[in-house]
């Protein structure tokens, strides 16, 4: 199915909502429909206006596990390695080239 049928949205550094186009994970609701959304970090941000620096990007969350990301789109984002959830009863699967699998 397509990421853009979970009604993914970007998470940014202000209430995990971003409002200046610097993106550093992504959230949508479960594949499983169990109501829940799930979200996961990447890295590198989505950061057109190069803002990395000024927010200290490589320092927060270093102990929070992120996904390796290529894509800038909903509709063409990859996440690797593949989003394991199966620990909370959720979802294990993986978003290759805005496809969820």
């Amino acid at each position: 199915m397509k990421l853009t049928d979970l009604k993914p949205r970007w998470i940014g550094l202000s209430n995990w909502e971003s409002e200046d186009d610097f993106y550093i994970g992504v959230s949508f609701q479960s594949p499983m429909k169990t109501g829940q959304r799930l979200a996961v970090l990447f890295d590198p941000p989505i950061d057109p206006a190069g803002l990395a620096e000024k927010y200290g990007w490589g320092k927060m969350f270093p102990d929070a596990k992120h996904w390796q990301r290529t894509g800038d789109t909903f509709e063409n984002l990859t996440l690797s390695p593949s989003l394991d959830f199966s620990a909370r009863g959720e979802w294990h699967g993986s978003i290759t080239n805005g496809e969820a699998a």
